[in-house]
């Protein structure tokens, strides 16, 4: 069995970017910008919180799957094909079948539950009443049916061992990151909202394959090549500057929120494409995504590769909360829109109580518990913990 260095930060970033996943979508109640598509939707709203998700939005789920690739090439580095492809079937397609029909459930009762409460119902539920036969969609949880897809294809490639060095090779040179990457990304994107949906629904999306696929292929690239790394973290600072100019553009070129037709429509045919497609939006949205994850990935990779007790704790617990946050959120904010309180204090307690409640729950219904090893696998001794390979969850 091989085995390599434990990759502390990738850990870390893959915690924060699933806990971040609780402030962003905490976030869209506040926002004016999204009060046609989400469904705690808050009349008390400020901008900041639009322009807060929309910044975030830019490299939450892109980090997430370059961090994904790069635990499955190590991995297969590690356990081989078959033994990785059977982790990730275990690990993160049996909790969509797990997990997806319970959500379901939770976030139906918890909508009929806010419509009963709610003083003033947000826009969404007038989208509830119109649309008749809506696409199925994988809500929150589609980043592991997408996952499970993308790692079925990583363990066919691999078999094919000079094709497999060859792709990862390439997709993590200067030139493909620089040039190649945004203009791949442009051309997934091209016929998606801006700022771009989840490729929420069961059948296979190509344009996530053409966005989120090339990232997870350039993560496992950099754990094969991570020297690369090292070199990349030299240029950290000429890249937040990108990174900081490319919003300019970006926020400037912004098309207006989604009308509540447009919505309807949407939910209806599962079609995202705009009516009008704005090819500079476009491109400033893909250098934006490109920059501001390189920035997140180096970050982690300067400041976040340590471990500590704490750290592993909030790793462990950061996907059973992300698995749950979501309708834990809408029981918080849905009384919470009753209130007069400013949004600010209302996003700081949505978040705060939902954080407890995950930890809480994770720690009483969770840890110890066959539940536990599906998500996280068995325990190590902590003080082997220094010297094992990265857990890749």
């Amino acid at each position: 069995m091989h085995t390599s260095p434990r990759f502390h930060y990738i850990d870390n970033l893959r915690s924060l970017a699933l806990l971040l996943g609780v402030v962003f979508h905490a976030a869209l109640a506040y926002g004016p910008y999204f009060s046609t598509i989400w469904f705690t939707a808050d009349s008390t709203n400020h901008v900041a919180f639009d322009y807060f998700a929309i910044w975030s939005h830019l490299f939450r789920m892109p980090l997430f799957f370059a961090i994904a690739g790069f635990c499955a090439a190590l991995l297969i580095s590690k356990r081989g094909g078959n033994g990785f492809v059977t982790n990730r079937l275990k690990r993160v397609l049996l909790p969509f079948i797990l997990f997806y029909p319970l959500t379901m459930l939770v976030l139906f009762h918890a909508l009929g539950w806010g419509a009963d409460i709610m003083h003033e119902s947000p826009a969404l539920f007038t989208v509830f009443e119109a649309v008749k036969e809506p696409v199925i969609s994988t809500m929150h949880l589609w980043f592991l049916w997408n996952l499970t897809q993308f790692c079925l294809l990583f363990w066919l490639l691999q078999k094919h061992t000079s094709l497999y060095q060859s792709i990862l090779a390439v997709v993590v040179r200067p030139a493909f990151l620089l040039v190649a990457l945004p203009i791949l990304l442009t051309v997934a994107l091209y016929h998606q909202l801006v700022p771009f949906p989840a490729p929420d629904k069961l059948y296979p999306q190509l344009w996530s394959y053409g966005f989120y696929g090339v990232l997870f292929l350039i993560g496992a690239g950099l754990y094969h090549h991570h020297t690369q790394v090292v070199q990349y973290a030299r240029y950290f600072t000429p890249l937040l500057i990108v990174a900081c100019l490319s919003l300019v553009p970006y926020f400037y070129l912004m098309p207006p929120p989604p009308s509540l037709d447009a919505v309807i429509r949407a939910a209806n045919t599962g079609v995202t494409t705009p009516d009008h497609i704005d090819i500079y939006v476009v491109i400033a949205q893909s250098i934006a995504i490109v920059s501001w994850t390189g920035v997140a990935f180096l970050a982690g990779y300067k400041w976040l590769n340590r471990f500590s007790q704490l750290n592993k704790y909030i790793s462990d617990a950061s996907y059973w909360i992300y698995l749950i946050h979501v309708p834990v959120l809408m029981y918080i904010q849905f009384p919470l829109s009753n209130t007069a309180l400013s949004p600010w204090l209302k996003v700081l307690i949505a978040i705060s109580a939902t954080m407890a409640l995950g930890l809480v729950s994770y720690q009483l219904l969770v840890r110890h518990t066959w539940l536990g090893v599906l998500l996280n696998g068995k325990k190590v001794k902590t003080a082997a913990v220094q010297h094992q390979t990265t857990t890749a969850s």
